[in-house]
Parts: structure tokens; sequence; C-alpha cells
């Protein structure tokens, strides 16, 4: 931990994975093993660690699940019972389940992992109604919609990558300066338009483009290539 310097905090599905370049980041990241690894990723440990695996990208320094309620510290995945407990101070699936049972068109459809209860909506025109009674019945949480599947995902309030990210970074000793982010999708966009140095790879989504700061990389290559562009920019400026 002494030796690492810097560190590379990315996000999985669409950034290191699912465009190609798996193995050319992969390599370059053995390569420079004094920069650290930190994945933060909406899967769960036991699918986010499959994923490590198969692909052979290096064990990290932490992860964080379920875009955040959950930090594992490496290279043995301990959880963080201190981070763990307060996600719990405010989470109440059941009371959330009782709330939006009153909501017409809104059908549970199941909790995919401890901190994230899903819901399909017959109608997206639902989803101000479902805040509403969010707000109405005193749940603070955090909505994650998906159009393309009508699937509301709710979670802890407090379940945030960049959140997560800061409270890694604390721990470890690493400044926001030598911190590098990575990501393409919404739930990576309070990470990246955080203090951080970074990149949005090119398959990234618009809404967040248009939202970053002027110092976030717009990488024109995909997924695990856009990293490893963002990467390079950042640690050999001057063979650019």
């Amino acid at each position: 931990m002494a030796a690492i310097k810097r560190v590379l905090a990315t996000d999985i599905d669409g950034t290191l994975i699912g465009h190609g370049g798996e193995q050319a980041v992969r390599d370059y990241l053995l390569a420079h093993p004094e920069l650290g690894v930190i994945y933060l990723t909406g899967r769960t440990l036991n699918n986010a660690c499959s994923i490590i695996t198969r692909y052979g990208f290096p064990t990290p320094l932490a992860i964080a699940t379920d875009v955040g309620a959950d930090i594992y510290w490496g290279p043995h995945f301990e959880v963080d019972e201190y981070w763990a407990f307060e996600q719990r101070r405010n989470w109440s699936p059941r009371r959330l389940r009782t709330a939006l049972s009153e909501v017409s068109g809104v059908i549970y459809r199941g909790r995919s992992s401890h901190w994230r209860v899903a819901f399909e909506l017959q109608d997206p025109s639902l989803l101000p109604i479902v805040k509403s009674y969010l707000t109405q019945h005193h749940l603070t949480v955090r909505m994650l919609w998906y159009p393309n599947e009508s699937r509301l995902d709710i979670l802890p309030c407090t379940a945030l990558k960049s959140r997560a990210l800061q409270y890694i970074l604390r721990r470890i000793g690493v400044k926001a300066q030598n911190c590098f982010v990575a990501g393409d999708a919404e739930n990576d966009g309070d990470m990246l338009a955080n203090h951080y140095p970074g990149v949005l790879v090119a398959n990234g989504d618009a809404s967040v483009r248009n939202c970053l700061p002027e110092w976030i990389v717009r990488s024109r290559y995909p997924g695990a290539l856009g990293v490893l562009d963002g990467l390079q920019q950042w640690l050999e400026p001057q063979s650019q």
C-alpha cells in the first residue's frame, strides 16, 4: 500500500468491458503495478469478481459494489462494516414496498441484492408520482431509471460512487489529484463531475458528456481502449 501513489478508479460494464480492448488495458495495468486500481460498479461482489477473474484484471485496492452501497477491501474482499452501517441507517425496503404498493402501475420485481429494490413501471409518467409518494412517506432514497427495461431500481440515498470513492481515498491516503476516474454511464456522472482527472469513454452517455468539467478527457475510443487512452494522456503526457 505504501508504494501506491496514484490510482485508477473505474467503472466495469461499458467502461472496462463490453467494447473490446480488455486485454490491452489489462496488460497496461499489470505493467504498472505502482498504479493502484479501485473498481466502482453496479454489480454485486460475486459478479464483479467473476469479471475481474475472467479478464485477468488486477486485484483492486478496494471495490465499491451496488453503485457504492458496499465497499470491500482487497485482496481478500473484506467488507467495510462501518460503511455498511452508514447505508443501513436510513434504509427500509419494507417501508419502501409498502409505500409504492399504493401506486397503481408500479409492480415490485424483487431484490437483485441487499441494497437494490426493483420495480416495473407500466408508464414512465409514473416516475414523478413515485417520487411524490416516497416524499410523503419520508423515504429518502436514490432512484435509477432504466427506460429500455421500464425498470426502476431504488437504493439507499448514500449509495453513490463519488461518496464511496472519497471514503476509499481518505482511507488509503491518496489525494484527489492522484486519482484518475473512468466511466461511461449516468451512475458514473457524480464521480466524473467531481474534482478528479478522468476520462469518459466514447460510448458514454450524451447526457453525461454534456455535464462534465473541461479537464475530463472525452476519448474517441470506446470501452477499455478509451480508459487506456485517458490513462496514457494522464501518466505519459510528454508522449502524446
